[in-house]
């Protein structure tokens, strides 16, 4: 699979909200996610297919509805994909809370190694 299109099969499935099928699919059992923001979690960096999936299904567990989901068109390069992703949701307590972050994916032999948040 090209970069290309690991990067059109990722957009989909995040913009459908298939991300433990996204992880399944494109993603190499080795990878790490970086997310600095949750270090106080025990979340900062995770390594491993499942340990990234078990770390999504934890940060979603609070989540009631995805009000609106913006995403840019990826950027494509020979080692990565980025593209923004811009999300409101409520939360089961009632509060809603708006998220703009900058998605960086690292690429290696057709496989995402690693994923990489800004926000």
């Amino acid at each position: 699979m090209t970069n290309q299109e690991l990067a059109t099969r990722l957009y989909d499935y995040v913009q459908r909200g298939e991300y433990f099928e996204a992880y399944d699919e494109l993603f190499s059992a080795e990878a790490k996610a970086i997310e600095p923001q949750l270090a106080q979690m025990g979340l900062g960096e995770v390594v491993g297919r499942e340990a990234i999936k078990a770390k999504v299904g934890q940060m979603s567990e609070g989540i009631a509805e995805l009000i609106s989901r913006e995403m840019s068109a990826p950027i494509v390069s020979a080692k990565h994909i980025a593209f923004t992703n811009i999300v409101k949701a409520r939360m089961k307590d009632g509060n809603e809370f708006s998220l703009s972050e900058i998605c960086l994916y690292e690429v290696e032999e057709g496989k995402i190694i690693s994923e990489q948040f800004f926000y």
